[in-house]
């Protein structure tokens, strides 16, 4: 999703576009199609990742060898006719520096491409002219990729490049800091497997927060969406959302947010609300304790953790609520939400 709001940008400066994806179970290739080209790689049998952890699990996410990849890739491309370009850009945990290499070198375009990786682990090399990493991870922030990029490399790093659609950057300026309590968002992304949906609504289910509104969206993907429907029936004034094209309505009038990590964690800040936050996935821990420590969000934990029985008490304090709160001043000055026009800058002067 952020490579496309990327690719939007680029193809309103007139750059052409074409998106390369494997085709595997849940991806988003016909919504992609929908505004671009895109070259569909063959589909390959996942290999199973239970008890996968770090760069075993990412591997395994590719479906195949890294070497195998670019050649589906290369092959793709001869295809269509698109075997010349200006810059690639890769959006993947499962490659490192021996795609990227391999690509640029293959690719018949005379200047090479040019290469920006989009990253948030920091867990491997890169071969690239520029890398996107917009996470926060305090002091450390500007240091993480030291010794992984080339010297020559340009480091885009934080909230400060988040690719977030046009809109957040057109709230940004309009939306006040919260300073009262009467309306949540509940959003654990598309598909939440292990149903943090539900165990925030049932920890919004006490008698003393009965009176504020709840907006949850929930993807149709969701394995556990009849639980939830039933949940959202049982209390009052809770309203269950279909997937939005946009989250960013909901955010600006908004009071709290209950959800996890990931991306959705710099659309909630470039609009200043206030969220308390869960981790869904390993690397999301980092990011989430960095910014709890900063107090931009309050940290819940894991969400294989008891974290719902805090929600609340949190809400139930109110010397804790109003430092929750206070958040949404704060959380404001990471992110202008206009991080997709800086880069498409970027990348349309390096031409």
């Amino acid at each position: 999703m952020r490579c496309r709001t990327l690719a939007r940008e680029l193809r309103r400066r007139s750059a052409e576009i074409t998106f390369l994806c494997r085709q595997q179970p849940g991806d988003l290739i016909s919504l992609l199609e929908q505004e671009f080209t895109v070259l569909a790689l063959p589909e390959q049998p996942l290999a199973a990742c239970d008890g996968l952890e770090d760069r075993a699990l990412y591997a395994a996410w590719l479906g195949c060898s890294q070497q195998q990849d670019s050649a589906d890739c290369l092959a793709a491309l001869e295809q269509a006719g698109s075997s010349s370009a200006q810059w690639l850009v890769v959006d993947h945990y499962g490659l490192d520096a021996s795609w990227e290499v391999a690509m640029r070198e293959s690719l018949g375009s005379e200047p090479p491409p040019q290469l920006l990786v989009i990253d948030d682990l920091a867990d491997r090399p890169h071969s690239c002219d520029l890398l996107l990493d917009q996470n926060f991870f305090g002091e450390a922030t500007e240091r993480r990729y030291q010794g992984l990029v080339p010297q020559q490399c340009r480091q885009l790093l934080g909230p400060h490049y988040a690719l977030l659609g046009p809109e957040y950057a057109v709230l940004h300026p309009l939306v006040p800091p919260r300073t009262e309590l009467r309306r949540v968002l509940v959003f654990f992304g598309g598909v939440d497997p292990h149903n943090c949906t539900g165990e925030a609504i049932e920890a919004l289910m006490v008698p003393e927060l009965a009176h504020l509104a709840v907006d949850v969206v929930l993807g149709l993907q969701c394995p556990h969406r009849e639980a939830v429907e039933t949940l959202v029936a049982k209390r009052p004034h809770t309203t269950l959302h279909d997937p939005q094209p946009s989250l960013a309505g909901l955010i600006a009038r908004g009071d709290m947010a209950i959800g996890a990590g990931g991306a959705t964690t710099w659309e909630r800040v470039c609009l200043g609300l206030p969220s308390l936050v869960v981790s869904t996935a390993s690397n999301q821990e980092p990011v989430a304790y960095e910014l709890n420590k900063y107090e931009y969000i309050q940290y819940l934990g894991k969400s294989s953790s008891p974290w719902n029985s805090s929600i609340a008490k949190i809400l139930l304090n109110q010397i804790k609520l109003v430092q929750v709160l206070n958040m949404s001043a704060r959380s404001l000055s990471l992110t202008a939400g206009d991080g997709h026009v800086l880069m498409s800058t970027i990348l349309c002067n390096s031409v």
